[in-house]
């Protein structure tokens, strides 16, 4: 097809204005036809008079201009454009990705508008698509009752060219349809017939390379009769400008060297026929494919979210799998195995794991002479009750999140979940307003707050209709704590809060040489830590405390060893408090610029993963990290320059990084300057605290305390 466009001025009236503001035009002039054997489509597919052509005129922005019909647009009625550059598409037809009698045109070329000069544009349209027809001989049916090819592009619909077509349906033609494809470079052909005895016959082969405007003609021809044993030559010839290709094959009836499929004999699956099984069967269940002339191709397609989720893609190439494929279906219970002219797979695991549904898959088997056969497989699982209860993830010392699956294609009426201390003899019952459904995956989940630590439940899904189902056990975490939170109990000699045969308390100033954290019976309860910041050597010596030991000096500064042995999960730690802060009047770098400030005290906690305790250096600075050292599992960390004359009470969330690791080691850090390991703080201010504890149920945070604990990660 050849699209003539004019550009420039239309009449002598309008040459100015083009000149004044930049614009110029483009009309269609003409539209010449172009359907030669030169463009691989017959000369009476298409003319220029029957084709109308959607122009659509494009800059770097998008559509600027465009008409459906080409013919509206001409020199007398052309488009108004700004002077520049266009790139113009001619488009007749849809572009569809398979269909019958359906030809796409398109053409594209670059035009550039000029306000002082008339410009044509000649605009090549040709077949966009590739053409497939096919042609068997006129006495083809003396021999054979049905026959038909099946022709795809690799994507989408299948057509069917068949010599019964079914009526109807626009993906099946009779034999002198014309098949058109958008061009994906590959084009597959699946001959099947069936003789007046009964035999069928399967044939396939893909071409690839093929490309738009090319047309594939598959004449199949019986060739002389030379029957032998059954069978008849077969000269199938793929007519085409492009290429000229003769394939011959062999028409075997002999069912015993035609590929074929079976199963085990527990499994006993035949093609098309459905198979029930119930939920987590564990009978064995293996797919055979053999192929005594050799395996070329086999494979299976679906198309299941279900299965695709269970680990299955959607289309499996298994002849040559690499080492990766056979992990992926290892992975999800598919078990491949090969020998001399057969092919197994084992799907007994991967079918265990399905929930109840109808679920089909097809298989294709190919041999090397290209012979093929189909195999359906149709999988309905069942089960006895409405749904069950699947896992408990419980690795937090009073709350778990409740897992269960069901098995019917709606929710179940009063679905739910019951469970009790595994010693208990009633069951609670959870409220369905307390349970959260996943459709997509017939999941069901919930989760129980206010558990008892190290302790066993046991817990069942229950509906309407089924009370006794199976049974799951989980036991809570432990509720661990430390020796000496309430700091009521301090030794004589180096005044700190460890009773005799503990170890866990230490300060950042050496044993007796320092007075900056000593016990007092101003407290919420028995005995109190009050830690003041003071002067020593000119330097500021802040008020401190925390969880490990002093190691000894280290210049003007000390090591100190930070940690001590945890292995709970608690979501927060709780205490009393109440600080006096002083102005800052002593500073260092970099928090020189602090001076004047009104100091602040700090309170810390996390729990690590370290393989040991952290050795804190603060004269070489070497601190813990506590936004980027990776062995920290949560952190929570309190600053205040509020002064609060009495004990106040507060909560400090820890919030979370990782909700699946187990910490080894905990660090509890108080000052009462918030920069002390510099050297800068205010000279008395005091911090006071007591009665710390650790926080393992969620009803006593508040909701936004809770949120903050799991606002990185999910608890489960």
């Amino acid at each position: 097809m050849m699209v003539a466009l004019c550009l420039g001025t239309a009449v002598s009236c309008n040459q100015e204005m083009i000149q004044e503001d930049g614009y110029g035009y483009l009309g269609i002039g003409r539209l010449d036809s172009d359907l030669s054997e030169s463009i691989i489509v017959k000369a009476g597919d298409a003319s220029a008079e029957d084709l109308v052509f959607a122009v659509d005129v494009r800059d770097a922005s998008g559509s600027v201009a465009s008409a459906e019909d080409h013919r509206s647009v001409t020199t007398d009625n052309p488009f108004v454009l700004r002077i520049g550059t266009y790139t113009v598409v001619a488009s007749s037809g849809e572009n569809l990705n398979a269909a019958f009698d359906a030809p796409y045109y398109e053409g594209t070329a670059n035009v550039t508008i000029s306000p002082d000069k008339m410009t044509t544009l000649d605009l090549t349209c040709s077949l966009a698509n590739s053409l497939v027809t096919v042609e068997f001989p006129d006495d083809f049916g003396k021999n054979f009752t049905e026959y038909e090819v099946a022709l795809t592009n690799g994507v989408g619909d299948k057509l069917v060219i068949s010599s019964s077509p079914q009526n109807g349906s626009s993906l099946e033609a009779g034999l002198d349809s014309k098949a058109y494809f958008a061009v994906t470079g590959s084009l597959t052909w699946e001959l099947y017939l069936k003789n007046t005895d009964g035999g069928e016959y399967r044939a396939t082969e893909t071409y690839t390379g093929v490309k738009a405007k090319q047309h594939y003609h598959l004449s199949f021809k019986l060739g002389e009769d030379q029957s032998a044993d059954g069978a008849f030559v077969l000269k199938v010839t793929l007519d085409s400008s492009m290429d000229e290709n003769d394939h011959e094959l062999l028409l075997d009836f002999d069912n015993s060297s035609l590929p074929s499929f079976s199963s085990n004999d527990v499994f006993g699956a035949e093609s098309g026929k459905t198979v029930t099984m119930t939920v987590e069967s564990t009978t064995t269940k293996i797919l055979t494919a053999e192929t005594p002339a050799g395996l070329k191709s086999l494979r299976s397609v679906h198309g299941s979210p279900v299965l695709a989720s269970a680990g299955l893609p959607e289309n499996v190439e298994y002849a040559g799998a690499s080492a990766e494929l056979l992990k992926t279906l290892s992975d999800a219970g598919i078990v491949l195995s090969q020998k001399a002219g057969a092919t197994s797979l084992d799907i007994t695991s991967f079918a265990a794991a399905l929930p109840v549904g109808v679920y089909k898959i097809d298989f294709y088997a190919i041999d090397a002479k290209g012979h093929y056969e189909v195999f359906t497989l149709v999988l309905e699982v069942i089960s006895d009750v409405d749904a069950e209860a699947v896992a408990a993830h419980a690795g937090w010392a009073s709350f778990a999140q409740l897992e269960g699956r069901y098995f019917t294609t709606d929710v179940p009426d009063g679905l739910t979940f019951q469970y009790k201390e595994s010693s208990a003899s009633d069951w609670i019952e959870v409220p369905t307003a307390d349970v959260q459904m996943n459709a997509s995956a017939l999941r069901f989940t919930t989760v129980l707050y206010g558990l008892k630590p190290s302790t066993e439940y046991a817990f069942k899904a229950v509906s309407a209709e089924d009370k006794e189902t199976k049974e799951i056990t989980f036991t809570t975490a432990t509720a661990g704590t430390i020796h000496n939170l309430s700091f009521d109990s301090w030794t004589d000699s180096d005044k700190y809060p460890n009773a005799s045969g503990y170890d866990i308390w230490d300060s950042a100033n050496s044993s007796g040489a320092s007075t900056t954290t000593t016990p007092t019976s101003d407290a919420v309860e028995g005995n109190a830590a009050k830690l003041e910041s003071v002067t020593a050597f000119g330097m500021l010596a802040a008020g401190n405390i925390f969880t490990g030991q002093f190691v000894g000096l280290a210049g003007l500064g000390a090591e100190l060893d930070w940690g001590t042995p945890f292995s709970s999960r608690p979501i927060a730690l709780r205490g009393y408090y109440k600080y006096s802060p002083q102005t800052i009047n002593k500073t260092k770098d970099p928090y020189k610029d602090k001076e004047g400030e009104v100091d602040q005290c700090q309170i810390l906690m996390f729990l690590t993963d370290w393989d040991g305790t952290f050795r804190v250096n603060t004269n070489k600075k070497q601190f813990v990290d506590l936004d980027n050292n990776s062995g920290i599992i949560a952190l929570g960390q309190f600053n205040t320059s509020e002064t609060v004359d009495g004990y106040k009470k507060f909560t400090l969330p820890l919030v979370y990084r990782d909700a699946t690791r187990i910490p080894n080691y905990v660090v509890i850090a108080a000052a009462a300057s918030r920069y002390g390991d510099y050297f800068t703080g205010g000279v008395g201010s005091t911090l006071y605290i007591d009665e710390f504890e650790f926080v393992y149920d969620p009803a006593e945070l508040t909701e936004d305390e809770f949120n903050q604990v799991f606002s990185k990660v999910s608890p489960f």
